[in-house]
């Protein structure tokens, strides 16, 4: 018991920093399209497409903030992760659907996914 006490601090450590390398915000479409079931949005209309899209890229800057909060410290890191990072990679895959699908339906452009930081 003590020997899992004394090296808790270097396991969390090494733990924050190898989940902190393969998940990080942009770290490409294809971690975000695991999250996202295609055609997710098929049977919203384009006026409940952009009420979505509204919420997912407010939750996303939430996300954002949160994560800034906890911090760039190793501990810090390791609760983003935790927390946080698949949520934030599931509204990139979120976003990511519904520019296809408004696209799909000739929908007119909605601004917030023409944002340059909505999502990428």
């Amino acid at each position: 018991m003590i020997y899992a006490t004394k090296n808790f601090p270097f396991v969390a450590v090494l733990l924050s920093l190898m989940l902190g390398g393969c998940s990080t915000p942009g770290s490409g479409e294809g971690a975000s399209r695991l999250f996202v079931a295609p055609d997710k949005f098929q049977n919203y209309s384009c006026q409940q497409l952009e009420i979505r899209a509204k919420a997912v890229v407010t939750r996303r800057n939430q996300l954002e903030q949160l994560m800034a909060k906890a911090g760039t410290t190793p501990d810090g890191r390791l609760v983003s992760v935790l927390a946080y990072q698949s949520e934030y990679t599931e509204t990139a895959g979120d976003l990511d659907e519904l520019r296809r699908t408004a696209a799909a339906k000739n929908c007119k452009p909605i601004a917030v996914l023409q944002a340059p930081n909505s999502g990428r």
